[in-house]
């Protein structure tokens, strides 16, 4: 993975630091983002008291606001079905009936039941003096969609992508599916670019057919275009903000692996960066080659991708046999 990683440009990020709004930050930072901890300010919404204590109670290596409620589409309580795997927790009743099917399904069933404050993120983002979001991570269980409804405003002004996870099979009662988390996140000027599906089969034939089972869900990535990024720049009065908007959306693309689109996006804004930031961007952009680009054509290269790619299904890790998906979002080498 490349990053905007240059002296030249440290001064963007020291002032406006890149910011990411993790709701359902348990686990803490992803591991994907550990290049970018010295450049990061973290804003994590955890409603399990426990898991916000630890969060919050943990040295960061970077700026950490953690806030020990839900997000939400607006103000109230929310009833919280603890799960006995916390991690899949929900506002939404298992749908037991579905999940049997498949292994493991007990960690799905709900063992206590809470009540957590919510509210949308356009509301309490401000409140805590941030006004300026990069990237929105959502991990929530189906209650995405109206997490999505109350982030309108930080969506179309500031954010730059989202990463969310998307449901295709009913794991909850009432929750979110990847159509209304698409629409929505489309209608907001973000663009699909990547998933990352998870697969399950069923306890009546774990260890027949291909490793693949039903696609349950996946971990969707939405980036905004050049063009939805123009128009966020334009709502930035001051010239060095919208400097510094820029190049952390460089660096978004850069986290990755999309290169392309970060020359897209600098080209269609040339000349808002200084003149010697300006060639320094340009050249980082454009230096280097993927491996698969620098292995010249030979005789039998398809057949060995097939053999390779074929050894690399039969090894691939699981979930106790029975859950595959794949390994990254983006073009991560």
């Amino acid at each position: 993975m490349r990053t905007i990683d240059s002296p030249l440009l440290e001064h963007h990020f020291e002032r406006y630091p890149l910011t990411l709004v993790d709701v359902g930050a348990r686990g803490g930072l992803q591991p994907n983002w550990a290049p970018l901890r010295k450049r990061l300010r973290l804003i994590g919404f955890e409603p399990d008291e426990a898991e916000y204590a630890r969060l919050s109670g943990a040295p960061q290596p970077f700026p950490a606001l953690y806030i020990n409620a839900a997000a939400y589409s607006g103000p109230g309580e929310l009833a919280l079905n603890v799960a006995r795997s916390p991690g899949v927790s929900s506002i939404f009743e298992p749908n037991l009936a579905f999940l049997r099917n498949f292994p493991e399904s007990e960690r799905f069933e709900t063992v206590a039941r809470t009540t957590v404050p919510a509210d949308a993120l356009d509301r309490v983002l401000p409140k805590h003096g941030v006004a300026d979001v990069d990237f929105i991570k959502i991990d929530t269980q189906g209650a995405e969609t109206p997490i999505l409804d109350g982030a309108r405003e930080v969506l179309r002004r500031s954010v730059i992508g989202v990463e969310i996870e998307v449901n295709y099979a009913p794991l909850y009662i009432g929750q979110s599916v990847f159509g209304d988390v698409d629409d929505r996140l489309r209608n907001a000027g973000f663009h699909l670019f990547d998933l990352r599906p998870c697969y399950w089969k069923r306890s009546a034939g774990v260890r027949l057919g291909g490793p693949k089972g039903q696609l349950v869900f996946a971990d969707a990535l939405y980036l905004k275009t050049p063009g939805a990024v123009g128009e966020l720049l334009r709502e930035i009065d001051a010239h060095e903000e919208r400097q510094a908007k820029l190049v952390r959306a460089l660096t978004v693309c850069l986290l990755y692996g999309y290169a392309d689109l970060a020359l897209d996006l600098f080209h269609a804004h040339r000349g808002l960066l200084d003149a010697q930031e300006d060639r320094t961007v340009h050249e980082l952009l454009t230096s280097g080659t993927h491996v698969s680009y620098r292995i010249p054509q030979f005789r039998g290269r398809g057949w060995l991708s097939n053999l390779l790619l074929r050894l690399s299904l039969a090894l691939r890790p699981s979930v106790g046999g029975w859950g595959t998906g794949a390994r990254h979002l983006g073009n991560i080498d």
